[in-house]
């Protein structure tokens, strides 16, 4: 994985990455096993801090959770767009009928199919 992330690196040449799930443990989780493997992680369970902290040019991947109370991973998509336009973004779903797979795509049809990871 860390090769396919942009060569953007924070001051100790590290690629940084954002986590947005609003479940304690996958958040956790994510965040462990990713510092674990190297990268600089910042994480949040709640999407309107999340957009707070955000910090244009900082991040190499957003990893956003797709159902999340107040603002979904794709409303929130939306706005880190408006600040930075180069990072990169995957999502994560625990639906099984994929039902926000397919509002994903339907609603933003530029978004990779590959981005949309299941929980």
């Amino acid at each position: 994985m860390q090769e396919q992330i942009s060569k953007k690196k924070d001051n100790k040449g590290t690629a940084r990455i954002l986590i947005v799930d609003d479940e304690n443990d996958i958040n956790l989780t994510l965040k462990v096993v990713l510092e674990e493997s190297g990268f600089k992680v910042d994480s949040f369970t709640n999407p309107f801090t999340a957009l707070q902290n955000f910090k244009t040019g900082l991040y190499d991947l957003a990893i956003l959770d797709v159902k999340m109370p107040g603002m979904n991973g794709f409303g929130l998509y939306q706005e880190i767009r408006k600040l930075d336009d180069k990072v990169k973004i995957c999502f994560l779903t625990a639906a099984s009928d994929l039902y926000y797979e397919d509002f994903g795509k339907q609603a933003f049809p530029n978004i990779d199919e590959n981005c949309i990871s299941q929980k």
